[in-house]
């Protein structure tokens, strides 16, 4: 391949090549003389420059590369360095020609960069380019995906609805109990007691086939089973309930396969289940040992008054999410902006990705879940072209309005994580660097920051939760009786 030696590759023109472009322009690097015909903004936040260099121009520019090039290859009959040019020239071919446009396209590229201040999303490309066989000019066109230039005019005075549920008495109370369950102990049951359904059992299970062969894969010798209606088939699970210990229940389950053929088949396996020991729950006193034990409160009216003042700060927390998610609709409606398509594919590329994960750790392939795989593309690239709009103008207002993350917010969130997980500050930061999320910090402060700006630029209105939907028609449910005179 030949080696460019226009000072910056296409790819340093790139975010990610910004150093290594930095280090190479502390070199001299000569401006190839080049015109620039049209400039054309494209759908995507795209520019399309059409570029002509003069022959003679192209001609000297592969010629220096073909004789850095000549410095390091050996031919056969030729010794290093000492290669005709011409030679090399027909021996690379149209691969000669195409790096010398890349190479002239990256000079000239530069040079726009530098008077015109692109913001580039992603390397530029070159998608065509012609040069004639008469010797007349070079003529190129490139591509050039850069960041939108958005200015946000629409920002205040939205006015959304969010659904407000008060904590009441009766949810503290079913969260208490939640604890109790959690905080539960299984005794043995006493002699003569009955299985119920919430009760856990202890039991050993023989399987058989009709053949009278025992399944082994089945079996189990004084197994615990939390929950033997679930994890029971239901002619077993039915029948032990009201059994004592030391009982035994027999069912024959039938199941259904389908064999090569396509035929439905059903095999009768036979299930003895002995019950040997009955267990059951016990919840403990609701007092005030009950809240010292949970760590955290020496009596049960505080234990209420925590709860109580948890769960008010969830409904805020969900409430607040609810009207950011109608304030950031109403934003992307009334400030209309272009996604560029290489951070919608990315974005979108994220989407799915998360969603493999995330079914991963459920045992299951993303492939075998989504049924349309069109509908399910196309949803995602909404998904991902709402949420890149979105990132554009929150990054806008932020600069409008100069909501910036400090150093010392920064260090205030590390105090605050340090007091909730009972750890010191400098352990926390030392924690956040060697896994490199500072910057994720700042992200989710700046976030934040700009969230609590747009609720406090709107107005945001508490409603009673909607009652859910009935299967009545509208017109029977609203309908009222005739009046007769």
């Amino acid at each position: 391949h030949l080696i460019a030696h226009s000072g910056i590759e296409l790819d340093d023109l790139t975010p990610e090549g910004k150093k290594a472009a930095e280090d190479r322009l502390h070199r001299s690097i000569e401006d190839l003389p080049y015109t620039l015909l049209v400039q054309e903004a494209r759908a995507g936040s795209v520019i399309a420059l059409n570029v002509e260099v003069a022959r003679v121009v192209y001609d000297a520019e592969q010629s220096r590369m073909l004789e850095d090039l000549r410095k390091e290859v050996v031919l056969p009959g030729y010794r290093k360095g000492k290669a005709p040019l011409k030679l090399l020239q027909i021996r690379l071919g149209e691969e000669a020609k195409r790096d010398t446009v890349r190479s002239i396209a990256t000079n000239a590229l530069r040079q726009e960069n530098v008077k015109q201040s692109f913001k580039f999303v992603t390397r530029p490309q070159v998608i065509d380019f012609t040069l004639p066989d008469d010797g007349g000019p070079l003529r190129l066109e490139a591509e050039l995906e850069i960041e939108p230039t958005v200015e946000v005019k629409h920002y205040k005075g939205f006015t959304v609805e969010v659904e407000s549920r008060p904590v009441t008495d009766e949810m503290v109370n079913a969260r208490i109990e939640n604890l109790r369950r959690q905080n539960a102990i299984l005794e043995t049951a006493d002699e003569g007691a009955m299985v119920n359904p919430g009760d856990t059992i202890v039991a050993t299970i023989e399987v058989t086939n009709e053949q009278g062969e025992r399944l082994e894969h089945l079996c189990h010798e004084k197994q615990t089973i939390h929950a033997f209606a679930r994890e029971l088939p239901g002619p077993v699970a039915d029948q032990i309930i009201g059994r004592k210990a030391g009982e035994r229940v027999v069912a024959t389950v039938e199941n259904k396969t389908t064999n090569r053929r396509g035929e439905e088949v059903v095999h009768k396996d036979l299930y003895t289940v002995a019950i040997d020991e009955i267990k059951i729950q016990k919840l403990p006193a609701l007092d005030d040992e009950f809240a010292k034990d949970l760590g955290e409160y020496e009596t049960l009216e505080a234990l209420r008054d925590g709860i109580r003042n948890e769960m008010v700060k969830e409904q805020e927390e969900r409430e607040r999410s609810q009207a950011l998610d109608r304030i950031y609709a109403q934003l992307i409606k009334s400030n209309p902006v272009e996604a560029p398509r290489s951070m919608l594919a990315r974005q979108q590329y994220d989407l799915i990705m998360e969603d493999s994960y995330q079914l991963a750790r459920m045992g299951l392939k993303l492939e075998n879940v989504v049924q349309d795989t069109s509908e399910y593309l196309r949803s995602q690239q909404v998904s991902a072209g709402e949420q890149v709009k979105l990132r554009l103008l929150l990054d806008a207002i932020a600069t409008q309005e100069k909501l910036e993350v400090t150093d010392e917010d920064v260090d205030k969130e590390i105090e605050a994580v340090a007091e909730r997980s009972g750890r010191k500050p400098l352990a926390v930061r030392a924690r956040l660097e060697a896994q490199n999320q500072l910057d994720a910090c700042r992200r989710n402060l700046a976030a934040r920051k700009q969230g609590d700006f747009l609720l406090a630029q709107s107005t945001v209105v508490k409603v009673a939760p909607k009652p859910p939907e009935t299967k009545a028609s509208a017109p029977e449910a609203s309908a009222e009786p005739e009046k007769t005179e």
